[in-house]
């Protein structure tokens, strides 16, 4: 018998941000994106970030055999009370909002969704009252109304009253007076493009002297490639025109254009545009180049929480620049003596790790290579002298239906390890750990569990204290399959649409599903360039961050190489966390 996900979990399980059709001047077709492919980015080094090789320790971490579990402890079933105790009085909720779309004119209305599910499930059948508001740039609210939650979903639309000012608003929801989500839209006047237009720099972070390369993406108003399209790009540094360039798209209208920055930069105020000329009219986009030119914010997380003495670790790293934006960067890791220990190089989004067994009475730093003019240093966090290290084991590819971490210690000593997921402990392994001997444990996910699996180990002796953790994603992929077939290519305008949807879990079998749909002008779309977090982002990982803005959430779901390593970097970077039990250790009394 099929296995049936509850329907709520179905809008999850589906990257939410709707079903859009392009619709222009002569009618609507369904086309798919055009992206820059390898082929536009051959000979582009700055494009070719490698996916890195397991390295030797990991290799060998995966071909041991998980340690064999001890039998329970007094301590064991300890942890095991307090932490299901403390898990069933959670009530935590995630609402996701969506809306059809993220830019609006004056006079049109946000038509939009909240569902409203219990954290461990992602499902929810509650009723009751949500406030929806619609609030303006300066904080006041432009529309509010109470609407009826029915098995935990609520729907309406706001009437934008014409003439409103333009300008970021916000739509925000709240459930039961206390869990919220707000998103953010766009109110504007503004003329809707011809063209499609995508441009993205190649690296989030140039030096003076470094070679810029970006991607050029084009398109009509109904998807079709712009193929042999002639466009101009103009490079600006510091007010002063750098390059300026006519250039022609590719058969699937991706192009990449490249230039050189000046050796001495002054401000680092960059910026590309590209213009192109359509049927009498010019059009364009811009992005900042971002340009350091000596300052880097660095910060370094050692995995599980901190590096010990004579034990292998790994650290985290995210390399940002002064405005707050994600920095490429390439660096190595040296001794205070000036030995070179390792190198490293950033993958997305500024992010990276480093494998290092620091060495007693050794202190270490970070040299920034790239880009140049760097000559800032970062120490390391402090290295403890003793206790225990943790690290996953990596399984990018998914292939095993459990979570493996390899723990190292100082002294022979016994531990427990205890996986959880939402709100919801999934087991617990006691273990003993000879001295200096990676041993591995592995704890079981079942099937259908996606997201975030929070991994602690504690001390089994003298006391019930963390020793590490981090977060280690698994089931990614695992999510619902929609299937939209259209039964013409092309529309007419005002012609009748009908759409056969078909919704499949990940084995292929089908399963009933709660679905949302738009028709956008995807032009629109493109024009807004909208990076807000989809339903899986938002739920998966926003979810394990409250209170932190992850950029581009949506990379990390794309299914690329790139993207499944990315995950792992944003969780050993924003997800690291230090070991905070003490609530449900310790809960505050009952009211009186």
């Amino acid at each position: 018998m099929p296995r049936q996900i509850p329907r709520h979990l179905h809008a999850v399980l589906l990257a939410c941000a709707g079903v859009f059709f392009a619709c222009g001047p002569l009618g609507c077709t369904a086309p798919a994106p055009s992206e820059p492919t390898s082929g536009d980015l051959a000979g582009e080094p700055e494009a070719k970030v490698k996916v890195p090789a397991p390295s030797a320790l990991q290799e060998r971490l995966a071909a041991l055999d998980p340690i064999r579990p001890l039998p329970p402890s007094d301590a064991q079933r300890q942890l095991t009370g307090l932490m299901d105790g403390y898990f069933s009085r959670s009530n935590e909720k995630r609402i996701y909002l969506s809306v059809d779309k993220p830019l609006y004119h004056p006079g049109e209305s946000v038509w939009f969704r909240a569902w409203d599910l219990a954290t461990p499930t992602l499902t929810s059948q509650q009723s009751g009252w949500v406030l929806a508001q619609l609030i303006t740039p300066r904080g006041s609210v432009l529309i509010q109304r109470q609407l009826q939650l029915r098995a935990g979903v609520a729907s309406s639309d706001f009437a934008i009253p014409p003439g409103t000012a333009g300008g970021e608003y916000k739509l925000a929801v709240t459930v039961a007076g206390a869990a919220k989500s707000e998103r953010t839209i766009l109110v504007s006047s503004y003329q809707p493009p011809r063209i499609k237009k995508k441009l993205e720099l190649l690296r989030k972070a140039y030096g003076p002297g470094d070679k810029v390369a970006a991607a050029v993406s084009l398109a009509g108003a109904t998807g079709e490639a712009l193929a042999g399209k002639k466009a101009t790009y103009l490079a600006v540094v510091d007010g002063v025109e750098i390059a300026r360039k006519t250039f022609v798209t590719g058969e699937k209208g991706n192009a990449v254009v490249r230039f050189e920055l000046p050796r001495r930069i002054a401000r680092g105020d960059g910026l590309l545009t590209i213009l192109i000329e359509d049927g009498g009219v010019t059009e364009s986009i811009q992005k900042r180049i971002p340009i350091i030119t000596g300052q880097i914010d660095l910060a370094l997380y050692p995995e599980g929480g901190d590096l010990v003495f004579g034990l292998p670790g790994r650290v985290y790293f995210a390399a940002k620049n002064p405005l707050g934006k994600p920095a490429d960067i390439e660096g190595r890791v040296v001794t205070d003596d000036g030995r070179e220990v390792a190198t490293f190089r950033s993958l997305i989004n500024g992010m990276g790790r480093f494998e290092l067994t620091p060495a007693a009475n050794t202190a270490y730093h970070v040299e920034i290579a790239r880009p140049v003019g760097v000559t800032a240093t970062y120490p390391l966090p402090t290295v403890k002298e003793s206790g225990c290290s943790l690290m996953a084991v990596d399984d990018f590819a998914g292939n095993r239906d459990e979570v493996r971490t390899a723990i190292w210690c100082s002294e022979a000593r016994e531990v427990i390890v205890t996986a959880s997921l939402r709100d919801r402990r999934l087991g617990d392994v006691a273990a003993k750990i000879a001295r200096g001997v990676p041993s591995v444990v592995a704890i079981p996910v079942p099937p259908g569990r996606q997201g975030a699996v929070r991994v602690t180990l504690f001390n089994d002796q003298g006391g019930l204290s963390p020793l590490a953790e981090r977060l280690i994603y698994r089931g990614l992929g695992d999510d619902l399959h929609v299937a939209i077939t259209a039964d013409r290519e092309r529309y007419t305008p005002r012609a009748p649409i009908t759409l056969t949807v078909a919704t499949t879990d990940g084995a292929g079998r089908p399963v009933d599903a709660d679905l949302a749909l738009s028709v956008v002008d995807d032009t629109v779309l493109s024009f807004a360039d909208d990076k807000s977090a989809n339903m899986l982002a938002a739920v998966y990982l926003e979810g394990e961050m409250p209170g932190q803005k992850i950029y581009h959430p949506n990379d990390y779901f794309a299914g690329t190489p790139e993207a499944v390593h990315g995950l792992d970097l944003v969780l050993g970077t924003q997800g690291w966390r230090r070991f905070d039990w003490q609530h449900a250790f310790a809960p505050p009394p009952p009211p009186m």
